[in-house]
């Protein structure tokens, strides 16, 4: 049975007569915390008649989910669909009322409605949901994951250039970027988003299209650090676009979170193994022994190995001496090079377990990426603030739906099988 939060007038009929969708429907909107939305509206004043504030962002949900593709047709079926009534109390706002919402609340007030809606899945622990097999000496904290995605904007293709020879846009937020095989015109923004390893929105910045993600990376950091200042980062899973000695240094020295980047190929100096694997003295591989992290270092040790082969040993060894543990012993600092020295390298445990991860969340969410920023089909606004709601509306109504999914059958992600 649905507990509803609200009172819902406007269903012209019985409720029991409704379909199995049509009352799934009334439950998602009824499973909404109002705590999320009401403490921002209720700052700006004027929003529509008496008793719109909360119930014009329902309505904004009702566009993403439904995919109403302008606010126009949204004021529209707001009158005429009664089950779009129930759940947004019978308003029935004119088209215009949602753009004086969007410019009153700005790009600012969606974000820190998505903030608590982020808060509260945090709240049910879907954030940080525990993931079989990973070493339990890793870092705690949130697993993210980097993406971004190509978006074509409402009029972007028509420009003309300037003396220069540049390209000039009407919206001047937008640029070419790189090709694309199923866009005729590489012209539009580019939305960077982060997410938690199994799939809850935590950011998005909104940039022109030719803005590198490389450039972008450290500017999303920064937001996401903002927004949250008290929540706890340990990995973040990247791929090989942003293999840069640098991304690797700033990631990890400017906000404290191991990069788990796919690595291009490395070429490592004389006494390393084409691994990674330093070489004791006398040629043998060395095997790790742990990271530590304070001094910026990862220590190897030899493990005697060459006392356990079958060849007798040919060379006088002092470490070979009971004093000696673990045989010979030596260290890799992060700062010879963080690329090929860093805190997570191919052969660590923590990198191993976590790449197959990109690539299962590169494969189940590239339907999801393309449905949630169809900017073609589902965004006419122009100007990067109104994209960026637009964009941020998605990441709301993809929070809710995982929070909601949670509540109903227990499952904390969309895009990793975790059984338990």
């Amino acid at each position: 049975m649905v507990d509803f939060q609200l009172p819902l007038p406007g269903l012209a009929r019985n409720f029991n007569d409704l379909t199995k969708q049509e009352k799934g429907f009334i439950a998602y909107f009824s499973a909404i915390d109002m705590d999320s939305i009401s403490p921002v509206v209720d700052c700006y004043a004027g929003i529509g008649p008496k008793g719109y504030n909360v119930f014009l962002i329902l309505a904004r949900i009702i566009k993403i989910k439904e995919r109403i593709l302008s606010d126009r047709q949204l004021a529209e079926v707001l009158k005429k669909n009664d089950l779009y009534r129930f759940v947004t109390n019978d308003i029935q706002p004119a088209h215009n009322t949602f753009n004086t919402l969007r410019k009153r609340l700005g790009p600012e007030g969606f974000v820190e409605i998505h903030k608590r809606f982020v808060l509260k899945a945090h709240s049910l622990g879907l954030l940080e949901p525990e993931i079989p097999d990973l070493p339990k000496h890793r870092k705690k904290g949130i697993i993210l994951v980097a993406d971004s995605m190509f978006l074509i904007t409402c009029g972007s293709t028509k420009g003309e250039k300037d003396d220069q020879g540049h390209w000039r846009f009407k919206d001047e937020s937008v640029a070419f970027g790189k090709g694309h095989h199923s866009h005729k015109y590489p012209v539009g923004h580019k939305a960077h988003s982060l997410r938690t390893v199994n799939g809850v929105p935590m950011a998005t910045i909104i940039t022109a299209a030719s803005v590198y993600d490389q450039k972008a990376i450290l500017s999303l950091l920064d937001e996401l650090k903002g927004r949250y200042p008290d929540l706890l980062f340990a990995y973040i899973i990247l791929d090989r676009g942003y293999d840069a000695e640098e991304i690797h240094q700033d990631i990890y020295e400017h906000f404290d979170i191991i990069p788990i980047i796919i690595r291009k190929k490395m070429v490592y100096p004389k006494g390393f193994t084409t691994d990674g694997f330093p070489l004791c003295p006398w040629g043998v591989s060395l095997k790790p022994r742990g990271i530590e992290y304070e001094h910026r270092r990862t220590k190897y040790a030899c493990f005697k190995a060459c006392r356990k082969e079958e060849q007798p040993i040919l060379f006088p060894c002092d470490y070979d001496k009971e004093q000696y543990k673990h045989g010979y012993t030596c260290y890799t600092y992060f700062s010879t090079g963080y690329r090929k020295f860093g805190p997570a390298l191919p052969h660590n445990a923590i990198y191993q377990k976590l790449k197959p991860l990109r690539t299962g969340i590169e494969r189940t969410f590239g339907l999801l990426k393309e449905n949630r920023y169809r900017m073609e089909e589902t965004n006419f606004y122009k100007g990067i603030d109104n994209v960026t709601i637009h964009a941020v509306e998605h990441d709301i109504v993809l929070t809710q739906d995982i929070i909601f999914d949670y509540l109903t059958t227990g499952k904390k992600s969309p895009v990793l099988k975790l059984n338990y």
